[in-house]
């Protein structure tokens, strides 16, 4: 038990959230009034590069400290949840520094001064450069495409595990943001106004569904050309790949609906990075920001509702719809928050300051929903809201990745833009890679292994999400003997469910079966004809 760990029955320490949050508090409010010091009073010897400096090492130590604390939590369900943020933040931050690393490039020697369909058709190449990276990198490290066959051990399987995971995570991010600026792109380019705005969000979902179809249908192609059936690695491969597709939907689906209603609401179509003008964000009202705010809560809470009492799935549609929503209320906290600082704090400053306090301020409500959702998840024994739990966290993951990832480009761009050593584009490039190359080492070695061991834990105790674990699902009818009507209501759900699954399953089956009886008569037509031609070939040496 909880208490174990604290000899002599001490009572155990506040929760590490509480404490968390209030250092966080301590440093924003310590932080604002060194800021306020520097505004009102311009003879003060505290500059505001001083004022950006104190505040960076005040949040950093802080920050680190508090997570140290989140992981190493005496509530096991607070360290799993705070691992799997940090984890969506590492993946979302090194993610977006190479994709605008990259990008930069592009915007400085082929789009400086070009016109609007070159710049769509460079941001559209590059979306389909890394959607086709993404299939080939996932396939050869699956070793779907590989010329030795593989042992499907129990050793192999976890590292292949591993390493899908790596990159398909960040690879597949990247594809996401590439997504995010081929469509903002075109967001720019139609009509201004709420109709226009609007349809790009579902064209961008439309594409990449169908783009998501070809590759489906292509893996189903190379996985049966060689023995006719699907092996472990790929199985795993088309997993991996099919989640990975549903994340770049959710990025780019999410960030253009986003930009759209920050449109209808504040007026003013941010740009292709989600930028406004520096006068228009100065002015938005405390009403503006309640709406965003209000947008993203209404979403997430219809998902919860969605996850928790209804049964009714479509494949790989509600996966998807259930990334954008989450993503959509990340998104919309973070402009929400951002809005409201710009507007009752910072006012003319649009700095380095603004965007470190936005992330800190941002991890600290994250902290706290972090909190609420453990308080929930204790009083949920039968894990009744453990998915619509699971889903939360990962936006709470992405909201946090945001946040910093848009303070880091921005310490990376005046980098680049201060030192001349290099042009800013190759400096932003080489320091994407340096942090990159620091930082996704570290994650795949150290915090990935522990997602994923999270994950099957979560998987042992909750069921298969496939459901085919016949010996669980007997175990779990049997202590539902003596279960109350709620508990049999809540059970008959979850099996209605599955069975839903199965039967779509099994049509997936059909068609893959029919799919593979075409090859194989394709098959015996070229034995038939190559047999032709050796008998022609005998006839001919004769």
């Amino acid at each position: 038990s909880s208490l174990d760990r604290f000899p002599g029955g001490a009572r155990p320490p506040r929760p590490m959230a509480v404490r968390a949050s209030a250092a966080l508090r301590a440093v924003l409010v310590i932080c604002g009034i060194q800021w306020a010091a520097c505004e009102e009073d311009p003879e003060v010897s505290v500059s505001k590069v001083n004022a950006g400096v104190s505040m960076m090492l005040l949040g950093t130590i802080t920050f680190m400290m508090a997570l140290f604390e989140l992981t190493h939590c005496y509530r096991p369900a607070m360290a799993k949840y705070t691992w799997k943020a940090i984890s969506a933040t590492i993946s979302i931050f090194s993610a977006v520094l190479i994709f605008q690393g990259i990008n930069g490039l592009c915007e400085a020697y082929i789009l400086e001064g070009a016109s609007e369909k070159l710049e769509l058709a460079v941001d559209m190449s590059q979306f389909l450069i890394w959607f086709l990276l993404l299939q080939a990198v996932l396939a050869w490290i699956s070793g779907a495409v590989a010329s030795e066959a593989m042992e499907p051990t129990e050793e192999v399987l976890q590292k292949m595990e591993t390493r899908l995971k790596c990159f398909a995570v960040l690879i597949g991010h990247i594809t996401g943001f590439a997504a995010i600026n081929a469509f903002a792109t075109v967001q720019q380019q139609v009509p201004r106004n709420a109709f226009a705005t609007t349809l790009v969000p579902f064209l961008a979902w439309v594409i990449v569904f169908l783009l998501g179809r070809v590759t489906d249908h292509s893996r189903d192609l190379v996985a049966l050309a060689d023995d006719g059936k699907r092996d472990e690695f790929e199985e795993m491969w088309d997993e991996e790949t099919e989640e990975t597709e549903d994340d770049v939907v959710g990025l780019a689906v999410s960030f253009c609906f986003v930009q759209s209603l920050r449109f209808m609401i504040g007026g003013v179509l941010p740009d292709s990075e989600g930028v406004e003008p520096k006068d228009v964000v100065m002015h938005h009202t405390n009403w503006q920001v309640i709406g965003l705010f209000a947008v993203g809560w209404l979403l997430v809470i219809f998902e919860v509702v969605r996850i928790v009492f209804t049964r009714f799935t479509i494949p790989r549609l509600t996966a998807q719809f259930s990334n954008i929503a989450g993503m959509t209320f990340s998104w919309c906290v973070f402009f929400g928050t951002d809005w409201g600082l710009a507007a009752n704090v910072f006012g003319h400053e649009v700095g380095m300051m603004k965007t470190v306090t936005l992330a800190l301020f941002v991890t600290l409500v994250a902290m706290a929903m972090i909190f609420l959702l453990e308080q929930i998840s204790d009083r949920d024994p039968q894990g009744k809201w453990y998915d619509a739990i699971r889903a939360i966290v990962n936006c709470i993951g992405i909201l946090i990745g945001f946040a910093w990832e848009k303070a880091f480009d921005e310490a990376v761009a005046e980098v680049a833009e201060t030192e001349r050593v290099l042009p800013p584009a190759w400096t932003k490039l080489l320091l994407a890679i340096g942090l990159a190359g620091m930082v996704v080492p570290a994650w795949k070695r150290h915090i990935l292994p522990t997602i994923l061991e999270f994950e099957a834990e979560d998987e042992k105790a909750h069921g298969s999400s496939d459901g085919d674990d016949k010996s669980g699902l007997e175990e779990r009818l049997l202590s539902l003997e003596n279960a109350d009507a709620d508990s049999l209501r809540v059970a008959l759900s979850g099996l209605q469910r599955k069975a839903a699954e199965f039967e779509q399953r099994s049509q997936r089956c059909s068609d893959l079966e029919q799919q593979n009886r075409v090859l194989e008569e394709r098959m015996s037509a070229i034995r038939k004809e190559l047999g032709d031609l050796e008998a022609l070939a005998g006839v001919l040496v004769q």
